[in-house]
């Protein structure tokens, strides 16, 4: 109780001399211990204080005070619309300190035999619960926080009451420093064929360009809305705007773009139309990649019947726009109902992802041999070889998604069967000579891949690296890359990003297509195209987007092995503007984000996640940063940046004042830690 009141007081203090928003904004992860480390102090205080506000009716001034703090802490609908690696700090103790107080108070009150939620109004008092929560910490609007119960609550229902899933386990797979744990109850491993041995050497072998390389078109995170509306707000509550709505009286600046919108919104069927039609101008097409989500950011009010009609739609306009040109697909996280759920085949039939599996493979049955059926059905992901010696290998990586519940039901039965499967799929293409390309919407070094599945894959990875000639992604919306590093340190693989034909959020629209030598099938060159979304709504009803070729990859440099890659990775940290110029690319040039640019901690960011295949391996990364901050400190400058991160929050509101208090703190948190910590 002491350690309690100590930190209570400690908290107090730095709160009552600058907003506790403001305050985090300036603690890095260094500071872990200082408040960050007791973050579950804070999430069971309030838990014991709500459930007794549950029992008695009273609200005592300890549940408003925390109830004012947590509210006050987030960025409002930031923590729905961004990815966890663009999560500020604050949000990142807001999500760590929320997520074990509700988790504590769900499971005390669903496994009490006598708890409020338990009986037959459990389903309707826990929505009333969840929706006094949302409001009390203003997370989102009413009807997104029911939508969000309901499409959610038959799948966590069952699983907490039907597994030991707690705070502990749930919140500690969310990938925030401090709120992680390590569990052994979610280890596990794949059988990996150990006949040659450990990677020794980087795989350095330099592509070339040939006269007939192949052109493969790189389509991801369409997001197609039905209800995009031109003229609709624009800058909503919801996590998904421009929609049809009653809007009335939206002044322009507010309303939905003709062609898309930088803010929150996914993109409109013109949009979607005017990309294939331009894509089909650039001649030579062999093959067709598609890295995933098709199904707008709807996510509290999406519908199986719903999903289904939007992917037939974007895979009838494939098919009409590209011919006989095959295109091979991977599935997405939003695809699925609820999205992010994917169930492995062994869950209850009422929670089954098979009414997706059975859809899919009737779409895509006209490009896929019949072998791919089976494995489709069983979980959505399949191996097909195009030509003599080349191998796909379509993944259906929900199974690493720390967003799918079944993750914390059992999260070795859900993801060991699909890589155990690409293991043994690798080792018959190396047995026939066959060279490989995988297909997976989430990358694996991304802070919403489950770093234990990451793990094994880049296992899996180094055993076939030598088999192993591309890997291609989505997800991120980014113009993106990452580089496969051996457990010795030695790159091994690429995995290339599509980025995302949606502009949602705050980016241009692209595709790219890749040269891939007939060969070893390796990535020589890759174009990318974009047009500016500014300029094609300034156009009005008679102008149509201007397509543009954003850059070559050989601009940057024409090694695109691994191991001249990593070389490359070294070249951008000596030099901060090559570093800038890329990370310009990676935005694909989109206006609100070149109007703010991308500060030192935004370079710092940019290069780790280069480097990065598993979030919880970061030692060349490490490297990387290390290398540019020297680098960074080096260039002259007169002025102190204030340029706000890629996040858009600078940070500097209050400096002084936040920098003095952050100084008082720090000094009275380390006098105290002996006796706190």
């Amino acid at each position: 109780m002491l350690k309690k009141l100590l930190f209570v007081v400690l908290f107090s203090v730095m709160v009552a001399s600058v907003s506790l928003q403001k305050f985090t904004e300036d603690l890095t992860d260094d500071d872990d211990s200082i408040i960050f480390g007791r973050s579950s102090d804070i999430a069971n205080e309030f838990s014991e204080e709500y459930i007794n506000f549950l029992k008695t009716g009273h609200e005592s001034e300890s549940l408003k005070a925390l109830s004012n703090k947590l509210a006050n802490m987030h960025t409002l609908k930031e923590i729905f619309t961004t990815s966890i690696a663009e999560w500020k700090t604050k949000d990142q103790l807001f999500m760590c300190t929320t997520c074990q107080a509700v988790v504590n108070i769900i499971t005390h009150m669903f496994r009490d035999e006598n708890g409020e939620l338990n009986g037959p109004n459990a389903e309707s008092n826990t929505k009333n619960l969840m929706l006094e929560l949302c409001q009390r910490f203003q997370l989102q609007t009413p009807d997104v926080c029911s939508g969000l119960f309901d499409v959610n609550w038959p799948t966590v229902h069952y699983i907490v009451m039907n597994s030991k899933a707690d705070a502990r386990s749930i919140c500690g797979l969310l990938p925030i420093s401090f709120c992680v744990v390590k569990q052994e109850e979610f280890e596990w491993s794949v059988e990996v064929d150990n006949t040659t041995g450990p990677l020794t050497k980087p795989k350095d072998e330099i592509p070339q360009k040939t006269a007939n390389d192949l052109r493969i078109l790189h389509l991801s995170d369409i997001h197609y809305d039905p209800d995009y509306k031109e003229g609709s707000l624009a800058d909503c509550e919801e996590p998904l705007c421009c929609r049809n709505a009653d809007n009335i009286n939206i002044p322009d600046q507010l309303g939905a773009g003709r062609w898309g919108d930088y803010r929150d919104c996914d993109a409109p069927m013109r949009l979607v139309v005017n990309a294939l039609e331009h894509i089909q101008t650039q001649g030579q097409i062999d093959y067709i990649y598609y890295t995933g989500d098709i199904v707008p950011h709807n996510i509290w009010s999406t519908t199986e019947e719903s999903n289904k009609e939007i992917i037939t739609e974007i895979f009838d306009l494939l098919s009409k726009h590209f011919g006989k040109t095959k295109v091979y697909p991977a599935i997405g996280n939003h695809e699925a109902h609820p999205a992010n759920v994917f169930g492995n085949e062994n869950v209850p039939s009422n929670f089954s992802s098979v009414w997706l599996y059975e859809h899919l493979w009737t779409l895509w049955s006209d490009w896929l041999p019949i072998e791919a059926r089976d494995t489709i059905l069983k979980g959505g992901y399949y191996t097909v070889t195009p030509r003599p010696g080349f191998r796909i290998i379509s993944l259906s990586n929900m199974d690493c998604y720390i967003f799918n519940w079944w993750i914390y039901y059992n999260g070795k039965e859900t993801s060991l069967p699909q890589l155990q499967w690409l293991h043994d799929t690798l080792l018959a293409a190396e047995e026939n000579g066959e060279h490989v390309h995988i297909l997976a919407h989430i990358p694996s070094g991304g802070k919403d891949c489950w770093p234990v599945w990451a793990r094994e894959y880049n296992r899996i990875i180094e055993r076939f690296s030598h088999v192993i000639s591309g890997i291609f992604n989505g997800h991120t919306h980014r113009d993106e890359m990452l580089l496969h590093y051996s457990e010795r340190g030695h790159p091994m693989a690429i995995s290339w990003n599509g980025g995302s034909l949606t502009p949602y959020s705050y980016k241009n629209p692209n595709y790219r297509i890749y040269d891939v030598e007939p060969q070893t099938f390796q990535v020589v060159d890759h174009e990318t195209w974009i047009f500016n979304l500014t300029e094609a709504n300034e156009q009005g009803d008679l102008g149509t987007p201007r397509w543009f070729k954003e850059y070559h990859f050989s601009d940057f440099t024409n090694d695109l092995s691994p191991a001249g890659i990593d070389q490359w990775f070294n070249f951008m940290a000596e030099n901060p503007d090559l570093l800038r110029k890329f990370w310009s690319f990676k935005v694909t040039l989109a206006d609100p984000k070149l109007s703010t640019g991308c500060n030192n901690k935004c370079l710092s960011d940019t290069i780790c996640q280069l480097a990065v295949s598993a979030n919880n391996q970061k030692g060349r990364c490490q490297e990387l940063q290390s290398i540019l901050e020297t680098k960074l400190q080096d260039e002259t400058t007169t002025t102190t940046t204030t340029v706000p991160d890629e996040g858009g929050d600078n940070g500097s509101a209050a400096a002084t004042i936040s920098a003095a208090v952050t100084i008082i703190a720090l000094n009275i948190a380390h006098f105290f830690k002996k006796f706190l910590f």
